[in-house]
């Protein structure tokens, strides 16, 4: 696919000079100077590195830049519009932005807006389970196979996106991606853009595009343990937790609990003794399951240690 002549991007190249010595003034200008011509895209973002997360960069097809960007994007109290592609390779973590929180169970709006200059698809991920990978049901917006953003300039999507109540809590990365390759926007996924490379971007000089990666803070919300806790049902709060869990939802007189680990190993053992609280800072971190016995019942429920 070959994209419109006129969109290709046009970049300007900015010589120094060849004056060997400046005073602290004149360097301090320069800086200066240098930093308005470049703007925000230069000085809001910390890293260019994914690590832990795949790479997802860009070569423009060196000879021919075509600026396929990802031009704003807005999700609950967070807002960054840059209105530009991101430096080569085209891929940016803004980790220095005030970091939005996000109930469980509560929805928000999604929007973003891009240059698309060729024939382009878009994804949003969100990594809810924490593995330093977006999977395919993290994806929360995208265009599907079949389907590309409208050719030639700036476009817009807006979504509703609803926290799942299975997400964990905490910092949890957002990657938000706009693709146009020649071997793989147009091969036999369409439009159904990954997070990640695809398979040939390492060595084909023919993609165009920018990811952008951010941090959310996804909360309790109204599918926290608390709420459980308040309808009696067995809950752990907090989880992930450090040195003690608080054990909601239950009558504790007279109640033993047990902690076992996923192969069913007891670690820890006692008894409540009128006590909602339980030290847990011997855990090695890792997934447990706490048992809460009675005589007449048995209840039980998953909690992180790290």
């Amino acid at each position: 696919m070959t994209p419109c002549p006129g969109g290709q991007g046009c970049r300007k190249l900015f010589r120094v000079g060849q004056v060997i010595s400046f005073s602290f003034m004149k360097k301090f200008s320069l800086l200066i100077a240098f930093s308005a011509i470049f703007g925000i895209n230069y000085l809001s973002a910390q890293i260019t590195s994914p690590a832990p997360y795949c790479v997802a960069d860009f070569d423009d097809m060196q000879g021919f830049p075509v600026a396929d960007a990802v031009n704003s994007v807005s999700f609950g109290t967070l807002s960054n519009a840059t209105n530009a592609q991101y430096a080569e390779p085209h891929y940016v973590f803004y980790n220095n932005l005030a970091v939005p929180d996000f109930a469980k169970g509560s929805t928000y709006t999604l929007s973003a807006s891009f240059n698309a200059l060729g024939g382009c698809g878009y994804g949003v991920w969100i990594d809810y389970n924490h593995d330093n990978a977006f999977d395919v049901s993290e994806k929360v917006s995208g265009t599907l196979a079949g389907d590309c953003l409208p050719v030639g300039g700036t476009c817009s999507i807006t979504e509703s996106v609803t926290i799942p109540s299975t997400a964990l809590t905490g910092n949890t990365r957002m990657r938000v991606r706009i693709v146009e390759d020649d071997n793989y926007t147009m091969g036999a996924s369409g439009y159904s853009i990954s997070p990640c490379n695809a398979s040939t971007s390492d060595t084909d000089v023919m993609d165009w595009g920018e990811t952008e990666d951010y941090t959310i803070n996804i909360t309790g919300g109204t599918t926290g343990a608390e709420e459980l806790a308040a309808q009696n049902q067995l809950a752990v709060f907090p989880s992930p937790a450090t040195t003690s869990i608080q054990i909601g939802g239950i009558s504790v007189s007279d109640q033993a609990y047990r902690i076992c680990n996923l192969a069913g190993t007891e670690i820890l053992s006692g008894n409540l003794n009128g006590q909602t609280s339980v030290d847990v800072s011997s855990l090695n971190d890792g997934i447990y399951l706490l048992q809460v016995i009675s005589d007449e019942s048995m209840q039980q429920v998953v909690f992180i240690k790290e």
